[in-house]
């Protein structure tokens, strides 16, 4: 104001105007580059993060309370905000370059970038999650039991948000294969040996002595050997096996790899007609291929609702694990045997995600899991 004082009213007047119209345009601009519609303007995040968001809970829910793009990734407070606007020149010189302007150039800088927005919401303490997510504003006893744990846990020990929700809105990085050169030779003899417990498909017994291995991420596979070999987590059959001797890290990886290829479908396909040329030999072995897990006794639409509470969180929605979260399928193994996991997780002789799971386990219900499974049981039908 001292400044304005030496200039005439008129122009000072004049002055104030022209800053708060400067002032004015500059915020409008700012906040103009602040809404979805600016964010997929361009073909190389409409075309891919934007179909992988209206698919999340983040575009539709039960509330129908949604966060857009600028919710999750800009500050809210003003300073903050003009500090990631500026960092945000940087995008528009990879724009303007054609960094990512290819699906496939997208696909494989896709980790960094990923790696990059991890690491600045870690820094931030989950900032704009925290917007709306507060541990303060949450009710643990409404939550679910998994859930609960999680938070409490992650509260007691200054966690933030980021550090398990990834992949919320859009697709996590896909794994690194564990070789880019798999012997598939060695794969097939190595499951000739296999074979004789898990089946030729590596398909399982549906009494659940022996899991479905087929599909399953080959990382997940290769860490539960490494977790036999070191007796981590015991299982008799495996003890001749599963020792450096026998199964040396390169036979893990072979396995791994060849095993997580092995493709089951859960119904064979229509036969168009049964006639001259009909193959009955081939048809006949390819049923051998199939499997198909048989209804569970329960309350399917209970199970769902327990499932979506208590389970979807780690395994996904659709029950197809998240290989990248090291979290295995739980469509398509046999109901038997998943029966047997929870049973030993509830005694404590096999560990699940953390030790308090146990007791988790142990709080849930026999009607409660007879339902989960007969819910699990008949997605492979779909």
């Amino acid at each position: 104001m001292k400044l304005l004082a030496k200039y005439s009213p008129l122009t000072a007047f004049v002055l104030i105007l022209l800053g708060v119209i400067l002032w004015g345009g500059f915020n409008t601009a700012m906040e103009a580059t602040n809404t979805l519609d600016f964010c997929i303007s361009c073909h190389e995040m409409r075309d891919t993060v934007y179909q992988e968001y209206r698919a999340s809970v983040h575009h539709a829910n039960p509330a129908g309370v949604q966060a857009t793009c600028p919710d999750c990734h800009v500050p809210r407070e003003w300073g903050p905000k003009v500090v990631r606007k500026i960092r945000a020149s940087n995008e528009l010189y990879h724009w303007l370059v054609g960094t990512i302007d290819t699906p496939e150039k997208f696909a494989a800088r896709r980790p960094q970038l990923a790696k990059h927005v991890w690491s600045v919401m870690k820094k931030t303490d989950s900032r704009e999650c925290r917007n709306c997510h507060r541990f303060s504003a949450m009710k643990m006893a409404e939550q679910g039991r998994f859930a609960a744990d999680r938070h409490t846990r992650a509260l007691a020990a200054g966690g933030t948000c980021i550090d398990c929700h990834q992949g919320i809105s859009h697709h996590l990085p896909p794994l690194a294969p564990l070789t880019n050169d798999p012997d598939r030779e060695l794969g097939e003899e190595i499951m000739d040996t296999c074979a004789g417990c898990h089946g030729d498909k590596a398909q399982g017994t549906p009494d659940g002595e022996y899991p479905r291995l087929a599909g399953l991420d080959a990382h997940y596979i290769a860490r539960q050997l490494e977790l036999f070999k070191t007796r981590k987590r015991i299982n008799i059959p495996m003890i001749p096996y599963a020792n450096e001797r026998e199964l040396p890290r390169e036979d893990v990886i072979a396995i791994a790899t060849y095993i997580s290829r092995i493709e089951l479908p859960a119904k064979l396909p229509p036969v168009e007609k049964v006639g001259e040329g009909f193959d009955a030999l081939a048809r006949l072995q390819a049923s051998k291929a199939v499997l198909n897990i048989p209804r569970y006794p329960g309350d399917v639409a209970a199970g769902q609702r327990i499932y979506r509470r208590e389970c979807a969180g780690c395994h996904g929605a659709d029950g197809r694990g998240i290989p990248q979260k090291g979290v295995p399928m739980l469509v398509g193994q046999h109901s038997a045997y998943l029966l047997r996991q929870i049973d030993r997780f509830r005694k404590g002789e096999r560990r699940h995600d953390a030790d308090s799971d146990q007791a988790i386990f142990r709080n849930f219900g026999n009607d409660e899991i007879r339902d989960i499974l007969a819910w699990l049981s008949v997605q492979d039908d779909v």
